[in-house]
């Protein structure tokens, strides 16, 4: 099977290879990463604040975990790579259709700090849709960045440096 693509068995069932689930979960944690990094070396935060993310980071670690990590992710790929990205590829060419939703998606995010990073990964995240055909890598890539974004900012408010 090749590395990523669900592939339809003699019942029309789909398989998926785990080690292109794990790939996009840990492309996503790396992508969380690297913004983070970048947008504290350049001051982002400070320049852009957000009253939503910080009531986000102010909840409970396990509702942070669960609701922001999980839920979130899964809703946000249902809604934006697989509804709204059919809807928009049906009047608009694949690549246009998918910077539509790259750019709604950031838009969604609603915030200045939060759109600088979710339209590049809402590009990322369409294009697994596509090369996948189906919802598993977008998620785990999603879930990846969201829980790392969750794990970091965790830690970091622990520690005082």
């Amino acid at each position: 099977m090749d590395a990523g693509r669900g592939q339809n068995t003699a019942g029309g069932r789909r398989t998926w290879d785990f080690s292109s689930l794990l790939l996009a979960f840990l492309t996503g944690a790396l992508m969380a990463a690297a913004w983070g990094i970048l947008s504290s070396s350049l001051g982002l935060e400070k320049l852009f604040p957000s009253q939503a993310q910080e009531e986000m980071f102010s909840r409970s670690l396990p509702v942070q975990l669960a609701l922001y990590g999980v839920v979130s992710p899964v809703g946000e790929e249902i809604l934006f790579r697989w509804l709204l990205y059919g809807l928009l590829g049906r009047f608009l060419p694949c690549r246009a259709a998918a910077v539509a939703t790259a750019a709604l998606f950031a838009l969604w995010h609603g915030n200045v700090l939060q759109m600088l990073y979710a339209f590049p990964a809402g590009l990322l995240l369409q294009a697994l849709r596509i090369r996948s055909g189906g919802l598993l890598e977008p998620v785990s890539c999603h879930v990846g960045a969201n829980l790392t974004a969750i794990l970091v900012t965790a830690i970091a408010g622990r520690i005082s440096i």
